[in-house]
This record gives structure tokens, C-alpha cells and sequence, in this order.
């Protein structure tokens, strides 16, 4: 049924899907008349529609939308965006106002206050991707494609529609191989040459696994008449109950695992092949514990490198263990997941019960324990040289 709804959604999105080549116009007058048409706007606002999809051949797609309202006017000379930014979530659970000294940012019922004077780098980071943003930096994106490195990747310009409006249909696949590919298409309208719509396209194959996400951006209801003069005020933020500054100490504490030099926690969890397996089990080899979930695909990215570290590496000296933390207790599809990919490492579930023994907040987070029972590695997060430490530390432990 969801695979079902999943493609009557896709179709859905693609309102007109024939289309004609554009011969009365060339890509070079579309790309000025689109910079043009952007750096001409000083204030708008517009409703900006999100629509991410997942389809996965082994029951794990998935399908979310989101709208959020959005504002944004030019201040010439701000240090960090030249511009005034607010944008307002539909469901009210994410709120952003930029006004130009302070960044507000409302998630959940929690207003966080970032002020520019101390960390501006903080503010560009958060807001330069954000939605307000979208005409700004999809106007970047396409002037790229006056230069001839950038140029190659084109595969066509067309005349199309979207939502009935005629646009210009800009096409360029990426260079791949053969397990991933990504293709991006931008959508200019033929009347006002702004873009209005943005999907990408990744397709990659894990395992047996074919995967393809779709990322559907665009904008409607696009107005340029002059804002409300308190539109980037912080009295526009509603549904909060509690107000903080900005604490990068926060952050990093959330990426503190617990510390090499600790003696690994004990536990207890069933394996997804069936059975249980404890962690005093292991005593006397050398341990990698790899927590993880199933739509992570940093995840996925780590246990393909363990994998082929765990065939390399005999089991009676050296145990791989994947943790499952989110995805329990669906035992059977997680075992249909592992299957696909081709990881044959042994993994647990109900893995969320000892994230606090670890002082895990997110996948991928990965230990190595040596034969003693103690922390020797950690890892927060999916970092390409992390094979290469792991290959190092347990050759380096095998030889103790």
C-alpha cells in the first residue's frame, strides 16, 4: 500500500511530463535574465513546499511534505547575509527570524538567541541553505553553468510546465558510476525567469538494494509587494515556552561519547538472527560496537566499511557487533534490511536502551573495545578515514 501511495504521490508532483525543446531562447539569455530577475527582488515572500521521498525496493520507503512561509528583504551592508530572513512552518514546529543583529530560532517550544556580534558564523551556517533563501542560492547554483566545468554536466534545456505555469526545464546529470547517480532539475518560469522549482534525483544501489530519493523544492504564491514593517520582528515567534542563548558548549557536548580509558558499560540485547548476546560474552576479543538505524545513510555508509572488515579479521579474535536504536522491535524487516546489504555482522535491537550507557545521541556512533573490556576509539558520525583508524587500532591490539 505504501509502495502505492509513494508512486501516486511522485506522479502527482510531475503535472505536465511532456515536453518540447526550447529553441526560442538560449540556455546563456535564460541564466542572465534568471540573475537579473533575483538580484532585481529587494523584499518578498513566498510559500515554500517541501516533498521528500524514499523509495526502497525492501519496505523502508517513505514520503514527507512540509510547507513553510517565507520572507526575505535586502539590508545592503549586513555583515553576514545582506539580507532580513523569517520563515514560519506550517505546523509551527520550526520558526526563524534573522532581523538583521540576532538570529531567533523557535523548535518546538524552545527559542534559542543567537546573537550576530558574537557568532555571525553560526548565523551564516544556519541561515545560508535555509528556505527564505531558496531564490538566492538556486540562482547561484544555475550561473555556474556559464562555466564550461560546470556547463558539461547539462543534458538539455526544455519548455515545460509546473502547476500549470510554462517554465523553462534545465537538466543536468551529475557524474556517477555504477552503484549512484544524481540528476537535478530546475524549473524557471518562462514569465517572471525565476526559478520555482528544484528536484533532485539520487539513485544508488547497496547490496541488492536499489534506492532512490527525490527531493521536490519549490515556491508558490510569490509576491513582492512591500513586507509589514515588524516582519522580522521577534514578536512575529509564537508557541514557546522557553527562551536560551546560543551555547556552542551544548553542542559539543552532545558529541561526547564516552571517553576512551572508560570500561565499556555491560548489556544484554537480542540479536535480529535470534537468540541474545551480551557484551561479557566478548571477553577476550576485540570488540566494535556500531550503533545505527535503519534510514541513516551515513549508517549505511559505515557498515559496508565494517562489513568488509569483519570478513578480513577472524571472529574468534575480533567481533563486530551492530546496534540497532530506532528501528526495533520490527525484527524481521530489520533482518530483511541487513540481508539486502549484504551485511552478514552479527547486529542486536533494542538498542535505545543503552545509548545513555554510551552517551549516544545520533548514528552513526562507533567503539572499540579491547580484550581487557576497555574504550580504546570512538567515533561520532561517518568519517571516510574512519576504516582506515579502525584497520589500525585493531591490528595494533591484536599484536597486545
Amino acid at each position: 500500500m505504501m509502495k502505492t501511495l509513494l508512486g501516486l504521490a511522485i506522479a502527482g508532483w510531475l503535472v505536465f511530463p511532456t515536453t518540447t525543446r526550447a529553441q526560442d531562447i538560449s540556455l546563456t539569455d535564460v541564466l542572465n535574465k534568471v540573475n537579473q530577475a533575483v538580484l532585481q527582488l529587494d523584499q518578498c515572500q513566498f510559500t515554500f513546499h517541501n516533498r521528500i521521498a524514499k523509495h526502497v525496493a525492501d519496505d523502508d520507503s517513505s514520503y514527507t511534505e512540509y510547507t513553510t512561509k517565507c520572507f526575505f528583504k535586502k539590508t545592503p551592508g549586513d555583515s553576514v547575509m545582506n539580507y532580513q530572513v523569517a520563515s514560519f512552518r506550517k505546523d509551527g514546529y520550526h520558526q526563524q527570524i534573522y532581523d538583521g543583529n540576532n538570529l531567533f530560532t523557535v523548535i518546538g517550544e524552545t527559542l534559542e538567541v543567537t546573537g550576530k556580534q558574537t557568532y555571525s558564523g553560526r548565523i551564516k551556517e544556519q541561515l545560508e541553505n535555509s528556505e527564505p533563501t531558496y531564490l538566492i542560492n538556486t540562482n547561484r547554483a544555475l550561473q555556474d553553468f556559464n562555466l564550461p566545468s560546470s556547463a558539461q554536466y547539462i543534458r538539455n534545456l526544455l519548455l515545460d510546465h509546473f502547476l500549470g505555469e510554462k517554465c523553462y526545464k534545465l537538466t543536468v546529470d551529475y557524474p556517477g558510476d555504477s552503484l549512484r547517480t544524481s540528476k537535478v532539475s530546475y524549473y524557471i518560469s518562462a514569465k517572471s525567469f525565476l526559478p520555482i522549482r528544484t528536484v533532485i534525483t539520487l539513485t544508488s544501489i547497496v547490496g541488492k538494494v536499489k534506492e532512490t530519493q527525490i527531493f521536490d523544492q519549490s515556491i508558490r504564491g510569490m509576491k513582492s509587494a512591500p513586507l509589514e514593517v515588524n516582519q522580522f520582528s521577534r514578536e512575529k515567534l509564537s508557541n514557546y515556552r522557553i527562551e536560551k542563548n546560543y551555547d556552542p558548549s551544548e553542542e559539543y557536548a552532545k558529541d561526547e561519547l564516552l571517553p576512551i580509558g572508560s570500561p565499556a558499560p555491560n548489556w544484554k540485547l537480542p540479536l535480529i538472527s535470534g537468540d541474545t548476546l551480551a557484551l561479557a560474552d566478548l571477553r577476550g576479543k576485540i570488540v566494535i560496537m556500531d550503533f545505527w538505524f535503519k534510514a541513516c545513510a551515513p549508517c549505511q555508509q559505515q557498515m559496508i566499511s565494517l562489513q568488509a572488515f569483519h570478513e578480513k579479521f577472524p571472529s574468534n579474535e575480533v567481533a563486530f557487533v551492530g546496534v540497532n536504536t530506532i528501528d526495533d522491535p520490527k525484527k524481521d524487516r530489520l533482518e530483511m534490511f541487513l540481508k539486502n546489504r549484504l551485511i552478514s555482522m552479527p547486529s542486536v535491537y533494542k538498542g535505545k536502551s543503552i545509548q545513555p550507557l554510551y552517551n549516544v545521541h545520533g548514528s552513526p556512533a562507533l567503539f572499540i573495545i579491547d580484550k581487557q573490556g576497555m574504550i580504546v576509539y570512538t567515533v561520532s558520525g561517518y568519517l571516510s578515514k574512519t576504516g582506515s583508524e579502525v584497520e589500525q587500532i585493531i591490528l595494533k591490539h591484536l599484536k597486545q
